[in-house]
């Protein structure tokens, strides 16, 4: 390479090795290594020794964007530039600031030496001041070698940079990855060596603010992690510290509360409640407690609480506050039936049939649905009880409440008051200690199905009356009342009127009960329908085996001629066995049970055998809803004058 320039007599040692460099490629043998390193890599991306000016600037747009994005590490090393430069003012200085890219976003200095820069390198904010645009400088040897650097005269790269003398150091952030370059640049003739050590001292104090901001940010994004979390959960938590001053409260315990976090906050907690907080005996006695019920009474009522309450200790062992965290009792009610499944899964969609008596037993039970009376569910053994009382359930405004499920027969009668009630802790031997809602606690917001309701002891049918009257239950072995918003559903297979007169069911309960009545037929009073339960049992079975059943012609014959004592249930049972034995997926007569072989439907079959009293009621029964409720039309049609049948709706307790 030849030189366009008239080379001095008086060169230094340095220029005399760069311009060896340049022209021969020898190598220097007294320059520092790390700044041959520089010019080596400056010779391999072709940059100008006889330049030195920036031919690179970022756009307006550009700029604008770095700045922005570099806005942190600006704002916190400009002032420590303003003291570097109030001591170097008038000294033919500038202290300037890099990205991590090398583009100049901050600069600060004498005017002379800014114009002299701006004019002969380009040195402006924007301008890039890489080593492949500008050779060998501090800026560039420091992004290459990411150490502190102090770069003489003859020292740099190219010609137009040898008058000055730079220094540098990197600015790392708290992960130790450059994140901008602090520099200060001088004539040669004017620098002072203790240059380097004040961009050092600056550097160290904008690290150490980099690490406060972060720190502070994480602190601030930890604390709204912390909130997030607080106000996502659904229980209450409030924390008081050890003055019983509120420190927090979430939006969940404002609305249980009733009252507003925001304004709670710092008030003490008895100004927050209208009733003496447990939270204050936690304060004085330091004991703590998991998940404990509770029930207040407070101005607005009666409230009903699970909760548990976690001191908070110092160094010192010192209580310093107590965090509360609180449910309703009807929410832990509400989680607790999902869990467990006390939820209705019928609707009338699962009720197969299309016979006249089981479309008004349908009907009349849609009209319940639409009620909050108290059902009454009569029919046989097998004849779907409990799937009415789903269904109704499931239409009714209740539907998203629970649905519990008792049988009054198959409760011990030493237990039933105290499943139904609950109980309160050491109640009677083997009570757990904190005692266990009743079933109609479990039920309040939904609905509660008793069913066999004739099966329940008499001296109980009196404490279930007190409960449909009052809607609140006492605990066994407690004196507090509690509330329960229930609606109940009875059903049984029992001439309730016959057990009344025998004194085995209560006649007011039995009033409470039959607001609204509805009659299942037998099975047997709705033959056909038969042929579409079998095909929706069939197409059941045939999804759980993965298996297309089907019923040969004979099979089906022998069905339909069954009495079915057992109802709907002894037929799906029938087909169940019937398809175990099967050999294929046709079901033939042979796979049926031998007493579905051996008997038929016909009036002299035992099974039909009922009492009068049922034959008449059943009577009366298909004839009002034959006739939909027209008593005059009914009369005629069953052969009695209007006021014999009025008299024995009222003695069966029919609905017309």
């Amino acid at each position: 390479m030849s030189l366009n320039i008239s080379l001095l007599n008086d060169k230094t040692e340095s220029f005399r090795e760069w311009e060896s460099f340049i022209r021969n490629g020898n190598e220097p043998q007294k320059i520092r290594s790390c700044i041959l390193a520089s010019w080596q890599r400056c010779k391999v991306l072709n940059v100008n020794p006889l330049g030195g000016e920036s031919q690179s600037v970022l756009t307006r747009e550009e700029l604008y964007t770095r700045l922005e994005e570099k806005s942190v590490i600006i704002n916190t090393s400009v002032p420590y530039i303003k003291n570097i430069y109030k001591i170097v003012k008038g000294s033919g200085f500038v202290v300037f600031l890099c990205d991590e890219k090398a583009n100049i976003l901050y600069i600060l200095g004498d005017k002379e030496e800014l114009e002299e820069l701006r004019l002969g390198t380009n040195f402006k904010t924007g301008s890039n001041w890489s080593e492949k645009n500008v050779g060998t400088t501090a800026v560039g040897v420091v992004l290459a070698e990411g150490k502190v650097i102090q770069i003489k005269g003859d020292e740099h790269y190219c010609l137009r940079q040898k008058k000055w003398t730079s220094s540098a150091v990197p600015i790392r952030d708290p992960r130790g990855n450059i994140t901008a370059v602090l520099s200060i640049m001088g004539s040669s003739e004017k620098v002072y060596s203790h240059t380097l050590g004040m961009l050092v001292a600056a550097e160290l104090a904008i690290r150490n603010q980099l690490q406060v901001l972060e720190t502070s940010e994480k602190l601030l994004v930890s604390n709204k992690y912390y909130k997030a979390v607080i106000e996502a959960v659904s229980e209450g938590i409030l924390a008081v510290d050890s003055k019983g001053y509120v420190t927090c409260m979430n939006k969940s315990a404002g609305k249980i509360l009733f009252t507003d976090p925001g304004e709670a906050i710092g008030k003490h907690v008895t100004e927050v409640v209208d009733f003496r907080p447990v939270i204050l005996d936690v304060l004085r006695t330091g004991e703590g407690y998991v998940d404990k019920e509770f029930i207040i009474n407070s101005k607005r009522g009666r409230l009903h609480f699970f909760k548990s309450a976690v001191p908070i200790r110092g160094e010192d062992g010192q209580i310093d506050g107590v965090v509360d965290v609180f449910r309703e009792i009807k929410q832990v009610k509400h989680l607790v039936n999902q869990m467990v499944g006390a939820q209705a899964r019928f609707t009338f969609d699962n009720i197969i049939g299309s016979s006249r008596e089981m479309v008004e037993a349908k009907r009349l039970a849609r009209i319940a649905a639409k009620s909050m009376s108290n059902v009454l569910i009569i029919g046989d053994s097998g004849t779907g009880k409990e799937l009415f009382a789903q269904a109704i359930h499931n239409a009714s405004p209740r539907a998203g409440g629970p649905f519990i499920a008792i049988n009054c027969g198959a409760i011990p009668r030493e237990l039933i008051e105290s499943e139904l009630f609950g109980y309160e802790g050491g109640a009677f031997t083997g009570a757990k200690q904190d005692g266990r809602p009743g079933k109609f606690e479990m039920a309040t917001g939904g609905t509660i199905f008793l069913d066999e309701i004739a099966e329940m002891p008499f001296d109980m049918q009196v404490k279930l009356l007190r409960v449909l009257q009052e809607r609140e239950v006492t605990r066994v072995g407690g004196n507090k009342t509690i509330a329960v918003d229930i609606r109940v559903i009875a059903a049984t297979n029992k001439d309730l009127h016959r057990e009344m007169s025998e004194e085995t069911f209560r006649k007011d309960l039995y009033w409470r009960l039959n607001v609204l009545t509805i009659y299942l037929p037998l099975l047997s009073q709705r033959s056909s329908d038969i042929p579409e339960l079998v095909a929706h049992f069939l197409h059941e079975f045939s999804k759980r085996h993965n298996t297309k059943y089907t019923l040969d012609a004979g099979t089906m014959e022998i069905l339909l001629n069954y009495s079915w004592p057992g109802n709907v249930r002894e037929l799906e049972n029938t087909l169940e066995r019937a398809i175990a034995f099967a050999e294929g997926s046709v079901i033939m007569p042979h796979h049926l049970p031998k007493n579905l072989l051996a008997k038929n439907k016909g009036p002299h079959s035992s099974s039909q055998v009922v009492s009068l009293e049922q034959a008449e009621r059943e009577a009366i029964a298909a004839g009002l809803a034959h006739c939909r409720g027209n008593i005059s039309k009914a009369a005629k049609m069953l052969g009695v004058s209007r006021n014999t049948l009025y008299s024995k709706i009222m003695k069966y307790g029919l609905e017309y």
